[in-house]
């Protein structure tokens, strides 16, 4: 039978947390509609021995990649050109799906020819437990629809994110290596070609929230802070057209571009006050200035970032202190 659905689990030293990730897509129901592909991104630790054992165990639906370091979004790549499924989706080796919302959303993809399906998720915050419920979906006037028909405020994510497989394949979608925040291309990179947008209103994704080695933790903004400057440079060249501004899909990576920019500065504020921190983050203004400038103006509406440029960047150290207050994860 062919798979309904590929999922690719990007795994890097997570020996300790990998069976529960692994659990969770281990429903006797739809094992034989489901595809999960472990990608070890050269592990030091036994995460490929966790992964084996559950290619043993369910060897039609568990495969195993070992492969050298390459980042995450050498494990997409992977995922991507190894993926046998009707759909494609991604799941990271320290979060899980919810069985139920997994068995039901297999049912849905059966009955679906859509290029691009979403899904509720869950986060889950390690701090205290609890969960809240996010719903990219919740506003969008119908099941099946296209591009055009969205709202101006959509907004997905790669939690709620599911791609037609052979979409991706066709269109060779390749994520940059050795670099975090490549989740942002995934979101992104496959839209040239995306027209048609199903809304499955069932919770798939748990997300977990507070682990210290996660990207967006505090330490992990701290080492790796200047890889989505990396990133959103790919990204502005790829859709350099957006700018004008013509379709509602333009405006959807517009506004897309707005936000991951906004957080980028937020980020530059959050990690440790230094004379070099502030110096990476001038140099990103200043090249947002000159080489963005829809951007530049859009942020201008912000009243810290127009604090900032308006005191010729001598509020970084009150702004550092305010942002790291509020920061959430």
């Amino acid at each position: 039978m062919k798979k309904i659905l590929s999922v690719s689990i990007a795994s890097y030293n997570v020996e300790k947390i990998l069976s529960q990730t692994l659990d969770s897509c281990l429903v006797p129901e739809i094992m034989d509609k489901l595809e999960v592909i472990v990608v070890n991104d050269g592990s030091k630790d036994g995460t490929a021995a966790v992964a084996e054992e559950y290619v043993k165990k369910a060897p039609e639906t568990f495969v195993l990649i070992n492969k050298e370091n390459g980042g995450y979004g050498s494990t997409v790549n992977a995922g991507i050109q190894a993926a046998t499924g009707k759909y494609f989706r991604l799941l990271d080796g320290d979060d899980w799906f919810d069985k139920d919302g997994l068995r039901e959303f297999i049912g849905i993809l059966e009955n679906a020819d859509e290029d691009m399906v979403i899904t509720r998720f869950r986060r889950v915050f390690e701090s205290d437990g609890h969960t809240e419920e996010s719903d990219q979906g919740a506003k969008i006037p119908f099941v099946t629809g296209t591009f055009d028909e969205l709202p101006d405020d959509a907004w997905f994510t790669m939690h709620s994110i599911t791609y037609r497989t052979d979409l991706l394949k066709d269109n060779h979608i390749t994520l940059t290596e050795h670099c975090f925040y490549t989740d942002q291309e995934y979101d992104l990179l496959p839209l040239r070609w995306v027209n048609t947008i199903r809304i499955a209103p069932v919770t798939v994704y748990c997300y977990r929230i507070g682990r210290g080695e996660q990207s967006v933790s505090l330490a992990g903004l701290e080492k790796h802070y200047n890889e989505q400057t990396i990133v959103l440079k790919r990204l502005y060249h790829v859709y350099a057209d957006v700018f004008r501004r013509v379709t509602k899909k333009d405006n959807y990576i517009y506004k897309y571009f707005g936000k991951r920019t906004r957080f980028q500065v937020r980020t530059y504020l959050v990690i440790s006050k230094s004379k070099q921190h502030k110096k990476e983050l001038i140099e990103f203004v200043e090249y947002l200035k000159a080489e963005q400038p829809a951007i530049y103006q859009r942020l201008l509406l912000r009243k810290s970032f127009k604090l900032l440029v308006w005191s010729k960047y001598a509020a970084y150290g009150i702004l550092h202190h305010l942002m790291l207050k509020k920061y959430r994860y």
